[in-house]
């Protein structure tokens, strides 16, 4: 038995197990490498290199700079890279938990790898992310039991506004007969930002299908989201405390009526923008269906199909009573040039004049003068609120207008006005008809030269744009316009002067 049949024997079981052997006395190396493998020992150092390769790669693919390597993920990789997810993965989101989901998370990953490398991707990666990666453990699993909290955020005009807002009744019950998700808020729409709430969402979920202007509707209400400012708000005409009128039961519609632009309605060919089967979109009308489909089933972005819904104080700049430093010489369409559709083409401009003397402008000789009631950026319906037309039934025919009456002005102010409308008519007919007399005899006295032909003009477009835009608008601006009128008419035919009655020995 020779040396090496002794130590090939003499090889323990573990040995034998990892491959190895003791190398043979004499042989190249065997001064400093005592063992040397086996063909078994050969196998399994392939084995552990490419595993152990294997496991780093996986590892590596399971980080966000892995995500980026391909260029269309890049903007999404900026927009983690600077959200509040920053130091998250994106495997903690984008693959459930648990082992089995981590597999199939990385089994789409591929993929998507493979349709980017053969290039047949699309340049909007989807994804789905589902509320058990959201609540899972070390996250947000107590969002839910926190109850009410303050949502401070900033509006496209810079402003901070603090909403009420409350999980649980999201995600456990069905809001308007729909099963919501986390995604369903929290959107990716934004270019630049991560996983963040959009207004719009909120405004759509909130207002669409209600009526909005003189009766405001709103699910939940204006306080469900937000209450009135506590502090005092700085206004053209001073202070103004939202708890004197709110105390009386003053609904925030009277000043903030045009706070809501948009239907949120779906066109129709929105549909076929994704879909191109005739009977697919000819489920357009199956809310129930599409919104399960699209919503609680798949995240599809609700801005992708229905119309944007604006909210704020004034989301179209447009507002009558919007501060006139803003614009002072802008031109106001009526409402029904703007929002009327086919009446627009009979009725045009039919509230120009009183929306110009309501905030101070289109007069001559004057500088503008908005109304106080203006700036303090009191709605139209506010003041109109008594119905013209008797019935529902006959408004129903001949449509319904809605006055200004005293009690409009005791319904936001109690008696401090009490009486006024009524004294500020009188003023206005007393001046109007000043006015026109002034200009009568100045038209008759008048020679027809250029002079006179303009001091005429100028006073007979006050004098209208008071009568017709009913003077009470703008008290003072009226009043002015009206004064200018007769300066003007003056200057064409001089009134007598009438001898002091003192030095006539007449009645003082």
């Amino acid at each position: 038995m020779t040396d090496a049949n002794v130590n090939v024997a003499a090889r323990p079981w573990w040995m034998k197990v990892l491959g190895i052997r003791r190398r043979e006395p004499g042989a190249r190396f065997g001064r400093f490498l005592k063992i040397a493998p086996t063909k078994w020992g050969y196998v399994l150092l392939l084995v552990f290199i490419g595993g152990a390769g294997s496991a780093a790669f996986a590892e590596y693919s399971m980080q966000p700079d892995f995500c980026r390597s391909c260029h269309i993920m890049e903007p999404y990789y900026q927009a983690w890279h600077s959200s509040t997810h920053k130091n998250v993965p994106c495997t903690d989101c984008h693959f459930e938990p648990g082992l089995k989901n981590t597999f199939k998370g990385k089994w789409e990953a591929s993929s998507q790898a493979a349709k980017f490398i053969t290039g047949t991707y699309g340049s909007k990666p989807h994804a789905q992310i589902r509320d058990v990666s959201c609540m899972r453990s070390g996250c947000h699993e107590k969002r839910i039991l926190e109850g009410k909290v303050d949502w401070t955020v900033t509006t496209p005009k810079g402003n901070t506004v603090t909403i009420k807002f409350d999980h649980k009744p999201h995600l456990t019950e069905e809001r308007r007969g729909k099963e919501l998700r986390c995604v369903s808020c929290h959107s990716q729409i934004v270019q630049g930002q991560h996983l963040v709430v959009t207004l719009d969402t909120c405004f759509l979920c909130h207002m669409k299908g209600k009526e909005h202007g003189r009766n405001e509707q709103t699910v939940g209400g204006c306080t469900s989201c937000h209450e009135a400012p506590k502090a005092k708000v700085k206004l053209a005409t001073g202070d103004f405390n939202h708890a004197d009128y709110l105390g009386r039961g003053v609904t925030c519609n009277n000043c903030h009526s045009e706070a809501i632009k948009g239907d949120g309605n779906v066109p129709r060919q929105v549909c076929w923008n994704c879909h191109n089967q005739p009977a697919q979109v000819a489920q357009y009308g199956e809310t129930a269906k599409m919104h399960r489909a699209h919503i609680s089933e798949h995240k599809v972005e609700c801005a992708s199909c229905h119309v944007q819904i604006e909210h704020g104080l004034s989301p179209t700049g447009s507002n009558i009573a919007s501060p006139v430093a803003a614009a002072p010489t802008a031109k106001l369409s009526s409402h029904a040039s703007v929002d009327a559709g086919a009446c627009g083409t009979c009725h045009q401009q039919t509230h120009g004049g009183p929306a110009e003397l309501y905030r101070g402008t289109g007069g001559r000789g004057v500088p503008d003068m908005p109304s106080p009631m203006s700036r303090a950026q009191v709605d139209c319906i506010a003041c109109h609120k008594s119905k013209d037309a008797g019935t529902d039934a006959v408004a129903s025919v001949i449509g319904q207008t809605f006055k200004a009456t005293q009690e409009s002005c005791n319904y936001c102010h109690g008696t401090k006005y009490d009486g006024a409308l009524d004294s500020w008519r009188r003023q206005i007919a007393g001046q109007l008809a000043k006015a026109e007399d002034a200009y009568a005899k100045a038209l008759a006295a008048g020679d027809g030269s250029l002079r006179v032909k303009r001091l005429l003009d100028d006073a007979e477009h006050n004098i209208r744009l008071v009568k017709l835009g009913h003077g009470v608008h703008n008290l003072a601006y009226s009043t002015a316009l009206l004064n200018a009128a007769i300066e003007w008419c003056n200057q064409v035919n001089p009134p007598i002067k009438q001898a002091s009655s003192t030095a006539a020995g007449g009645p003082s």
